[in-house]
């Protein structure tokens, strides 16, 4: 048999974690935290700022896969140890989302050197969103998300200050 088994970050430090989730495909349920009882469907308890939730036991992992794929939608690979709960049971372990999601601080990061070029104090607020969505489709080309209201946040700061400094010289 096989479990469909997802991990959530909810501590105190979301953007720090932000693409730690994952959703395991395992040989042994997920086991509640407390009474380490068996539980197919529901949530198991939340240990140390991680809350596991169960979703299904199935017959062969060709249906697991496709109830993750129900479930969540879009997911990518990554490597079982890779996992904040790697054991031997885990046979195969994914994350949500097509793309690795960027916090803000990386999207800034990513997109800062591009941003000298193509912003200044000029540009127009439909420019702006245009330019979220050209950094938004590189990311994607480069298998990542990003945080495109930080983005859009930042340029617009960014922007208002040359305004500002074309305003005092």
């Amino acid at each position: 048999m096989y479990y469909v088994i997802e991990t959530n970050y909810v501590g105190p430090n979301p953007s720090q974690n932000v693409d730690a989730d994952t959703i395991e495909i395992a040989t042994e349920p997920a086991r509640t935290n407390s009474s380490h009882e068996v539980r197919l469907d529901g949530w198991c308890g939340t240990t140390n700022d991680w809350a596991v939730y169960a979703h299904g036991e199935f017959v062969t992992i060709e249906e697991a896969r496709a109830a993750i794929a129900e479930k969540f939608g879009d997911v990518r690979d990554c490597t079982p140890d890779d996992s904040k709960f790697d054991a031997e049971s885990v046979v195969e372990v994914c994350r949500r989302g097509r793309y690795a999601p960027m916090n803000a601080a990386q999207t800034v990061d990513w997109c800062c050197e591009g941003l000298r070029e193509d912003v200044s104090a000029d540009t127009t607020d439909e420019r702006i969103a245009a330019l979220v969505d050209e950094y938004e489709a590189a990311a994607n080309d480069e298998e990542y998300t990003l945080d495109e209201s930080a983005l859009s946040e930042y340029i617009t700061e960014h922007r208002d200050e040359l305004r500002a400094e074309r305003e005092e010289g």
